[in-house]
Parts: structure tokens; C-alpha cells; sequence
């Protein structure tokens, strides 16, 4: 199976960067979830969390963000640039 193949930076650090099955992020039209193959897209960011759900074996990730921005690349690529106030 495919996986997303994730990158979440912030403003003075990569907060996280590794393989993902789906990632749920508070876009500016709403709540989305990323899955593999999703289609090209660029969105801004809203105040809230995303979580990053990755394989059974590892711990699910969350992030609160203030705003940023969400590109969905192709192959499955996934770069969040984010104000992130906590993780």
C-alpha cells in the first residue's frame, strides 16, 4: 500500500517528517483528510489541530497550528508550512 510521505515544518524547526496513512487538517473551507493518491492541492490553513495517523506501529502524531498553508503534491507528497503552537 501507498503511504503519504509527509513533511510538517514550522518556523524554526521540521516538526515532523516521515510516512503517513492519512493526515486530517483544518483548511480555511473546512476540516479535509489526505489520503494516498489524493489530487493536487493548495489551501490555506486554519487555527486547530492536524493529526497525522501513521502505521499501527508508531504513535499517531498531533499538532495545534495557529495557520500556514497545505501542499498536496503529486505521488502521494504532503509539505504543511504551519505556525505551530504546540505539539
Amino acid at each position: 500500500m501507498v503511504n503519504l510521505k509527509v513533511a510538517i515544518i514550522g518556523k524554526d524547526k521540521i516538526a515532523y517528517e516521515g510516512e503517513a496513512v492519512a493526515i486530517v487538517v483544518p483548511t480555511k473551507s473546512g476540516i479535509i483528510e489526505v489520503l494516498p493518491e489524493h489530487m493536487q492541492l493548495v489551501s490555506a490553513l486554519a487555527p486547530g489541530e492536524i493529526k497525522v495517523t501513521t502505521k499501527e506501529s508508531e504513535p499517531n502524531q498531533n499538532f495545534k497550528i495557529s495557520g500556514g498553508v497545505l501542499e498536496v503534491r503529486a505521488h502521494s507528497n504532503v509539505i504543511i508550512l504551519a505556525d505551530i503552537v504546540k505539539e
